[in-house]
């Protein structure tokens, strides 16, 4: 009797290579001009710009390309009594390659990256190190600041296929199945796409007409994806701030810079074909480009590009067919190897940050706070025991009209910049999730909130709400079973004698074996298990158990005595 092999043809995405690399990047900053010369740096911070991190598969390589933004603070070389600190921002570009045999131009590349601590000792004065970066000027060369930072990348690189995974085996009566249960993305597709949101928002009653548009940004929020048909539609809003000069009365003593905020509801739809409404899918959407002009005094034209991918996947358990074996039939098994990523888990959590924070000493007190942006910057990722652990900072940018009452010579608009860095630290529970494996997370500020303490003037309170979305795979290695061959029958051109000396031969070594008094006792090895014993006996799994009375099958013992009972045929 054949065997019958039942087949399912799933899209996944085989891991062709991964690797974990550190690169250093150098650069050297130039301070713009009317900026005063360096005597002394004070602190340097690098957060890498996660959105200009591009790469590039030639044969057997990942090329990685991106920036990352530094900011220097220094101490100017000035006259006394004038603002001896400064700051200076800017970026410093990075290329590098990683090897990963058998990459090719159609495959996917994912990226994560961290900035790493410098862990040389440096002797130089003139050196400096914080936050992940070495600073170094040269007193002969007071414009330039040279910037060295260690930046760990991990790189995978996978190909989307269609592979055909037996699920099950039947054939004669005493059939051995071995399978093992794994749960993989079955990857439907995905998706990008551009769009173009433009609306006019008009300015509050309360705030004055506008002169002149000073900034304008934009961030998307509350958005509510649904996969349906070939398409993935996301809903959302487009917050919009705007930063303008007030057309005010000459002479009137008012603030003229106002900071006036909107949301521009919006519905976009990203083709993914193959995509059906009831499977899981990833969102990714980010603002590309923004601007605003003034239309009237009014009313402000908005006009934002988004770009926007998206992933469908059905996260399937299988049941994959890893052995097969017949006491009563020789089998011939063909295997195959697969590399995939298995999924452990995925979950979401959010935390809220609460501080008080204080205007920095060379900043004037505050009136009234317009805005406070937060940017996250991950420092830190680890997979403890079903847990995932993400630290970080949040820098804090906060526009704000000071409170110059009774300073004489004040300026009409006092409007004033301060930054400040929070550190989190947040967590989600995934069961199963270990440190060898792999983890793919989102860090997400949701929403930020700022309000200035009634009681002190130098003191204001942000509350920011962060969101972690996480996934955790493992690369598991596995042969599986492609096909499974009966020998061909024995030829038909053979003696009759030899097939009836062979039957008498069966007969006498059965009657030998019926004549046996003794019974075979098996000691339970480490690492064996009821397949591996009943496939080196050929009997089956199931007539171990009942002659041992084994209530649980995958629990048996290094040292346990099994009776291996004999064949009946």
């Amino acid at each position: 009797m054949g065997v019958q092999l039942t087949k399912e043809l799933v899209r996944v995405d085989q891991v062709i290579g991964e690797d974990k690399t550190q690169t250093i990047v150098e650069g050297t900053i130039t301070l713009p001009n009317g900026k005063p010369d360096i005597e002394q740096v004070i602190s340097a911070h690098a957060t890498l710009d996660t959105e200009s991190l591009e790469t590039d598969i030639i044969e057997n390589k990942v090329i990685v390309e991106g920036k990352l933004d530094v900011n220097v603070m220094y101490v100017g070389a000035v006259p006394e009594g004038t603002q001896p600190v400064h700051f200076v921002e800017s970026s410093v570009d990075f290329s590098f390659f990683v090897k990963i045999p058998g990459a090719r131009k159609d495959m996917d590349v994912r990226v994560k990256a961290k900035i790493e601590h410098d862990h040389h000792d440096h002797h130089d004065h003139h050196d400096h190190h914080d936050r992940f970066v070495m600073v170094s000027f040269d007193p002969n060369r007071p414009r330039e600041i040279k910037v060295r930072i260690i930046v760990e990348f991990f790189v995978k690189v996978t190909k989307r296929e269609k592979i055909e995974i037996v699920v099950d085996a039947t054939g004669p009566e005493d059939l051995q199945v071995l399978k093992k249960s794994l749960s993989i993305d079955d990857v439907v597709g995905e998706g990008r796409d551009q769009a173009i949101v433009k609306s006019d928002v008009s300015v509050p009653e309360a705030k004055p007409d506008i002169l002149e548009i000073v900034r304008v940004e934009g961030k998307v929020e509350d958005t509510d994806t649904k996969v349906i048909r070939d398409k993935v539609i996301i809903e959302g809003t487009l917050d919009v701030g705007v930063l303008y000069v007030a057309s005010v009365p000459q002479g009137e003593p008012q603030q003229p810079v106002h900071f006036m905020e909107a949301s521009i509801p919006f519905t976009q739809f990203v083709e993914v074909p193959g995509a059906a409404e009831d499977m899981s899918k990833y969102v990714k959407i980010r603002v590309e480009h923004i601007k605003g002009r003034r239309k009237d005094a009014r009313t402000v034209t908005v006009e934002a590009i988004l770009k926007m991918r998206a992933k469908v996947f059905e996260t399937k358990i299988l049941n994959v067919v890893v052995d097969v074996f017949s006491p009563s039939e020789k089998l011939e098994v063909e295997k195959t190897l697969i590399k995939v990523d298995e999924v452990i888990g995925e979950a979401e959590n959010e935390i809220v940050v609460k501080e008080t924070l204080s205007v920095p000493p060379e900043k004037p007190p505050i009136e009234q706070i317009f805005k406070t942006r937060a940017k996250d910057e991950v420092t830190e990722y680890d997979i403890i025991d079903d847990k995932i652990i993400v630290e970080g900072s949040l820098t804090l940018e906060t526009l704000y009209v000071a409170d110059v009452t009774g300073t004489p010579g004040a300026p009409l608009q006092p409007l004033h910049f301060m930054e400040h860095e929070i550190p989190f630290t947040t967590f989600v529970e995934i069961p199963g999730a270990r440190e060898d494996m792999t983890v793919d997370f989102d860090i997400d500020v949701e929403h930020v909130s700022s309000k200035a303490d009634p009681n002190d003037n130098r003191k204001f309170e942000v509350r920011i709400v962060i969101g972690l979305n996480a996934k955790v795979t493992k690369m598991v290695q596995l042969e599986v079973v492609e096909n499974v061959i009966e020998p061909e029958e024995e030829e038909e051109e053979e003696e009759e004698e030899e097939k009836e000396e062979k039957e008498e031969k069966k007969k006498e070594k059965e009657k030998k074996e019926e004549e046996k008094p003794s019974m075979t006792i098996y000691i339970v090895q480490r690492g064996d298990t009821l397949w591996n014993i009943a496939k080196r006996y050929n009997v089956t799994v199931d007539s171990i158990v009942k002659a041992n009375n084994i209530t649980n099958p995958d629990s048996i013992m290094p040292g346990q005595q099994l009776v291996i009972p004999r064949r009946m045929y």
